[in-house]
């Protein structure tokens, strides 16, 4: 991996220490536009990034890798009280989840079919039986509170049902 610091010096020197803490953290990564050459492939970046739109740190993902791997380094570089992490269904992960909550973190995970196990435990949730939480013209969205799916100290699941 070659190391690529020109983001990450330009968004240190510009860092408001003086900043109130954010309540949620967002997670993604990202293929730089333009980084790659005839001789190397594209850089790819893993940020944390507050809700308002501040990153709070960012990493250069391996070459021949992929965002799994710098997840907890990421955000061990970062105070995490009183957050809420947001990812793609890439970071749903149980070693993810087990993290975040070792560090007393809530967060929100997405599950789609790249977790075919627990994708299929919350497909069989009786959602039919729950009430709407909220509708809109084009989503129907529910949520419901069980005992255990499996994934690390998992206590809801929140359905999402888009129209086109």
């Amino acid at each position: 991996m070659t190391p690529w610091t020109g983001p990450s010096a330009f968004l240190t020197a510009r860092a408001d220490p003086g900043r109130p803490r954010t309540g949620a953290i967002a997670v993604d990564g990202k293929a730089l536009r333009g980084s790659r050459t005839a001789s190397t492939t594209y850089v790819t970046l893993l940020a944390a990034m507050d809700h308002n739109g501040h990153v709070l740190a960012q990493r250069q993902i391996a070459d021949e890798s992929n965002e799994i791997p710098a997840f907890r380094p990421l955000l061990s570089t970062i105070d995490l009280d009183g957050t809420v992490i947001t990812a793609d269904a890439l970071h749903t992960q149980h070693a993810h989840g087990t993290y975040l909550r070792e560090r007393g973190v809530h967060y929100s995970a997405q599950v789609k079919a790249n977790h075919p196990g627990l994708f299929d435990r919350v497909r069989r949730l009786p959602w039919r039986e729950i009430e709407l939480d909220h509708h809109l013209e084009i989503r129907r969205l529910k949520t419901v509170s069980f005992a255990h799916l499996d994934y690390p100290d998992a206590r809801q699941a929140l359905q999402v049902v888009c129209w086109r």
